[in-house]
């Protein structure tokens, strides 16, 4: 088995999701939202160091795949995101997980056909390319779901990247 951990990271909300493909192909799927609460910041990135760090214990990744920040016009979001990011990067790190980045448009194409997809859309994707009846998973929830699934149709069949 293939066990990825995708992350959407957002100082509000941080998605993760879980995708586990066994030896004939079939998709296992595991996701949640992580919110940190309201206050300092450090402490709000300490929350979601740990509850990726929970994850990451519960499930046994072997790699995670996050969202590389995009260019944002506010350089205050632009920071956020970032720090979200990095939070998640070093509870993979500190199980030895490697990391892969993967920018928005990169993972609306490789999942959904189109760099400029909806939300909607991927989540559309996601249901129809691993059989799924629905997808009830918030967006963020979602959007890790998408990452996680982009990482392991980029990676070639049989390798493990650790």
């Amino acid at each position: 088995m293939t066990c990825i951990l995708g992350v959407d990271p957002g100082l509000n909300a941080t998605g993760w999701g879980i995708l586990d493909v066994d030896a004939n192909s079939r998709a296992h799927l595991h996701w949640g939202t992580i919110r940190p609460p309201n206050g300092e910041r450090s402490l709000r990135l300490l929350a979601i160091r740990d509850a990726v760090e929970d994850v990451i214990s519960r499930y046994s990744p072997v790699v995670l795949a996050i969202e590389r920040p995009f260019n944002h016009r506010n350089v205050h979001t632009a920071i956020a995101l970032g720090q979200a990011q990095a939070a998640a990067m070093l509870a993979a790190a500190s199980h030895g997980l490697s990391v892969h980045e993967y920018p928005p448009r990169t993972v609306k194409e490789t999942v959904a056909g189109d760099g400029s997809a909806s939300k909607d859309a991927i989540s559309q994707a996601l249901v129809s390319r691993l059989g799924l009846d629905s997808l009830d998973a918030s967006a963020d929830a979602a959007d890790a779901l998408a990452i996680a699934y982009c990482h392991h149709l980029m990676t070639p069949a049989g390798v493990t990247v650790v």
